[in-house]
């Protein structure tokens, strides 16, 4: 009985509950595709990194066009409420038409 026990529990003994996930889970073995996919998330970081460091316009061209910009668009919250109300005056507010009312009523209606 004793030595069920010690068997069961060699070579290393298991976590508790669900091996896959949680705090006492047991660690997948590194395969040559995992390392294959951190290199590429490394050379990302490198890629991104140097676009941070080199930007394409210098904080002096963008407060200039931004400052373009601001003189000719309308802000932010004006540009959305413009299309918040074209497309509720284009369902709800929609038009509506007394031939499509009649189309409707032709069905069970007889003229003659």
């Amino acid at each position: 009985m004793r030595l069920s026990q010690i068997l069961l529990a060699w070579p290393k003994k298991r976590p508790r509950g669900y091996i896959w996930s949680g705090k006492q889970q047991m660690v997948l073995k590194v395969q040559p595709w995992h390392l294959k996919q951190m290199e590429k998330q490394v050379e990302q970081e490198k890629r991104n990194a140097h676009l941070c460091l080199n930007p394409y316009l210098t904080p002096e061209q963008e407060r200039v066009g931004s400052e373009a910009r601001s003189a000719t668009e309308p802000s932010r919250e004006t540009y959305l409420f413009q299309l918040r109300k074209a497309r509720h005056e284009a369902t709800s507010m929609a038009p509506t038409f007394v031939e499509d009312n009649i189309k409707k009523m032709q069905h069970n209606v007889s003229w003659e």
